[in-house]
């Protein structure tokens, strides 16, 4: 089981961090949501979340329960550099690229946005 500090644990203003995040996508709209997402402290361990995640997620409810399922919708992966800032939040670099991956046929793939 993890510890409380585990769940939940304390950074400092400016620490350099690395978002990964499973996105849900739904036509042209490649934002429509965030299935789940996670903060790292390198980009090995945030790459390495993503590959083990996105293979396993799945739709939220609310997409499966549409008229047409989720015909049109699609899930990938972000990872995302940035630092905390002053109230503690996830503040994405905005000089810095976005890593997405990509599901294809069983074979994930990176791409630099």
């Amino acid at each position: 089981m993890e510890s409380v500090r585990e769940l939940h644990p304390r950074h400092m203003v400016g620490e350099v961090a690395w978002q990964a995040a499973i996105g849900l996508g739904i036509g042209d709209d490649d934002t429509a949501g965030c299935v789940a997402e996670s903060v790292h402290a390198s980009l090995a361990a945030a790459t390495a979340w993503v590959e083990q995640t996105l293979p396993e997620a799945e739709f939220p409810d609310w997409v499966r329960d549409r008229p047409h399922g989720v015909a049109g919708a699609f899930l990938y992966g972000s990872v995302t550099q940035g630092w905390y800032d002053n109230t503690l939040a996830f503040e994405p670099d905005p000089d810095l690229p976005v890593w997405d991956a990509d599901l294809i046929d069983g074979v994930l793939r990176w791409r630099e946005q």
